[in-house]
């Protein structure tokens, strides 16, 4: 094999683990190289059928009755509203059932 043929051969492999390594710090930091992250309110979580998510929120103590604000298109033409609301809009019966368990009224 000649110099020039192995410089071929490893010059794409070594960018390819530069890249790999570059990415898996990232990761590692915090920063996601490919998406980012953002909280999710528990209106939302109720919207976007986040069952889990919700259960978690909840065993935090967040408030099952308080109107939180949600992303535009979570709750068609609203900006603001409670995760019983939010979940009957989605029409998850579950996470209905999981909110009115935990105490949601409205």
């Amino acid at each position: 094999m000649t110099r020039w043929s192995r410089v071929i051969v490893w010059l794409p492999l070594g960018a390819l683990l530069v890249f790999r390594v570059v990415l898996i710090v990232m990761s590692v930091a915090g920063q996601p190289p490919f998406w980012t992250t953002e909280p999710l309110t528990l209106s939302e979580a109720a919207a976007f059928r986040d069952g889990g998510e919700v259960a978690r929120m909840l065993e935090t103590g967040l408030d099952p009755n308080a109107s939180y604000p949600v992303r535009r298109g979570a709750v068609r033409g609203r900006v603001e509203a409670t995760p019983l609301e939010a979940a009957e809009a989605a029409r998850r019966g579950e996470v209905v059932q999981l909110l009115r368990e935990a105490g949601a009224v409205r």
